[in-house]
């Protein structure tokens, strides 16, 4: 398996990380997470935003990557806009799944569709 081409660094005091490119440091994108959310031993991915230009070379999926390999939850989730079907796509690349009724603690809401993978590999 290649090396990560990207890396993270993390904002100060947040829960944001930056999508750093190796090979020159330019940012390209920022990814939000946050450790026992919904519940303990779970890791919830939130928003990523990666940049115009940058988008379909695999950077977003390397950025998830290293988040699941850092975070060592035993559940990993991100919520999906319902009408987002490139980005529903995306996560079941990555190998999750929608979320069966009642399997994620507290929901989300309607519109969104939780996608949820176990942390064991």
């Amino acid at each position: 398996m290649a090396p990560p081409r990207v890396t993270l660094r993390q904002v100060a005091g947040a829960s944001t990380y930056e999508i750093v490119r190796r090979g020159g440091g330019a940012v390209i994108g920022e990814v939000e997470c946050r450790a026992d959310d919904p519940a303990a031993g779970w890791l919830t991915i939130g928003v990523m935003a990666v940049g115009e230009g940058q988008r379909g070379w695999g950077y977003g999926s390397e950025a998830v990557r290293l988040l699941e390999a850092e975070g060592k939850a035993e559940r990993f989730l991100a919520a999906v806009d319902a009408g987002d079907g490139l980005g529903v796509y995306f996560w079941l690349r990555l190998g999750y799944r929608p979320a069966r009724v009642g399997e994620v603690p507290g929901g989300v809401s309607r519109d969104m569709i939780a996608m949820v993978r176990d942390g064991r590999t």
